[in-house]
């Protein structure tokens, strides 16, 4: 896809048939404006040969009213640049039609071109249409990944990781069919359909069918009845049960396009697919990696996170109370613990790479900064901590084994928190299910970050909020 797939010629035309347009509107408002003034002289003069209202007249008052209304002349700036808006954003319609390009747009894509043209369409200019499908066919391989992580994740969960999803597993659409047995359209899983089948047919480098998809063959298998009822269907890419219950179970027939989405998600998300990791390779709970993590696994807290992770600390304390103490492991740049410091809490700090240890040192914000590496930290009994914040490194589950770590360092009364990988949630490894298992005695609690929270420190991964304490609180 590029941009020579609209040649220069009919973009040109694209463009003068435009400036005729706008040229046309100007002359139009001109006439608009001779015409109310027309008008205007006309009543004058009318009401100058007829001034009085008797009964002879008065009947026809208000229709003479009606007609002879004042037109309703905009300033002609106004008019104008509604007119420039009008003709900019359909002919940018046109040329995302015309391109092929909206068959490859994602939802994100489609939404933020929409809402540009809903608040200030930009000009059309041969410079400007050019420049944007340039932009636009640069970006498409991105656009193109995106819109298949947004896609599957919304589809299950597993796809929030590359590696979540196994082959062989099914999906479960609840309440795909309302009690009627047609399409539940609060769920609209029609469309979930359509984003998942198009997926595949791109994948395979064929055109998306416009009629007879998977939604189309679902519909006709269950044309004819009323109610509740069963179905089954195949087709190439899938087979789908729909059951008396309204869900719909979906297997993919094809392991090889399962194993291609599972990699261009670890492409989008910016994780690295291991060669033959099996679940059975992994060590326990209890067994952390001992090798640095690639990079040192540092991805700096971004602002927006971070305010989560503190909000959820809870690090008031009244006056007359000590502050609360809090260690940062992994601590990078600091963007959690000066945020702790910022809220009156005691702050110490543990980092592995100096230079970044020696700034957290400068700044004088904490009271005491390690650098070393934080598995190998041993708990003081004596210098337990209120709260533990983190953003530990997430390659090959080492934010299981950062966490379980710094649990050693909490007070039996205090919290945790700790920004982790999505797939921790739902992987199947031995390490992921025993620490499932360990967080849910201790009813933690899981929630999502907003997708895209690390996207500004170069990374799409999908993470989690892990909030727990050791005595089994609701952290809601």
């Amino acid at each position: 896809m590029n941009a020579e797939l609209v040649p220069r010629t009919t973009v040109t035309e694209i463009c003068a048939r435009r400036r005729s347009a706008l040229a046309l509107y100007a002359t139009a408002y001109s006439a608009i404006s001779s015409a109310d003034n027309a008008i205007g002289s006309a009543i004058a003069e009318g009401r100058a040969a007829g001034p009085v209202v008797t009964r002879f007249n008065h009947h026809h008052q208000n229709a003479a009213k009606m007609f002879l209304a004042r037109l309703e002349v905009p300033d002609r700036d106004q008019y104008l640049d509604q007119a420039r808006r009008i003709v900019d954003t359909d002919v940018w319609a046109h040329i995302i039609e015309l391109t092929g390009l909206r068959r490859l747009m994602d939802k994100t894509a489609k939404d933020q071109f929409q809402k540009q043209l809903l608040e200030d369409p930009p000009e059309v200019t041969e410079e400007n249409i050019l420049a944007t499908l340039k932009q636009l066919a640069t970006d498409q391989d991105t656009i193109f990944k995106r819109g298949i992580a947004e896609c599957f994740s919304k589809l299950d969960r597993r796809f929030k990781s590359h590696d979540g999803f196994k082959i062989g597993h099914r999906i479960i659409l609840d309440r795909a069919f309302d009690e009627w047995g047609s399409w539940n359209y609060h769920r609209n899983h029609r469309d979930t359909f359509f984003d998942i089948e198009r997926t595949f047919y791109v994948l395979e480098g064929l055109d998306p069918p416009e009629y007879g998809g998977l939604s189309d063959v679902i519909e006709k298998a269950r044309a004819g009845g009323w109610g509740k009822r069963q179905s089954e269907v195949e087709t190439e890419f899938f087979k789908v049960c729909c059951y008396k219950n309204g869900n719909a179970h979906v297997w993919f027939k094809r392991d090889d396009l399962i194993e291609r989405v599972n990699k261009l998600l670890a492409e989008y998300y910016g994780e690295v697919v291991p060669d033959g990791r099996q679940a059975e390779d992994d060590g326990g709970l209890f067994t952390p990696k001992t090798t640095p993590a690639k990079h040192y696994g540092f991805y700096p807290t971004p602002d927006t996170a971070a305010a989560i992770v503190i909000d959820r600390s809870d690090l008031y304390h009244r006056k007359d109370e000590e502050a609360l103490t809090v260690l940062e492991p992994s601590a990078g740049t600091g963007n959690l613990a000066s945020l702790a410091a910022a809220e009156g809490a005691i702050v110490d700090c543990v980092e592995y790479q100096a230079h970044l240890a020696t700034d957290l040192q400068r700044s004088g914000l904490y009271r005491r900064v390690t650098q070393m590496d934080f598995l190998a930290m041993q708990p003081d009994p004596e210098r337990l901590y209120n709260r533990l914040i983190m953003n530990p490194p997430f390659d090959m589950e080492r934010d299981i084994d950062h966490v379980m770590h710094a649990w050693k360092f909490l007070k039996p009364e205090g919290r945790l928190i700790a920004i982790m990988s999505a797939g921790t949630e739902f992987r199947t490894t031995r390490k992921a299910t025993a620490f499932r298992a360990f967080m849910k005695k201790r009813n933690a609690n899981w929630r999502d970050l907003p997708a895209g929270s690390f996207s500004s420190v170069g990374t799409n991964v999908n993470t989690i909020l892990l909030t727990v304490t050791p005595y089994g609180q609701n952290c809601y």
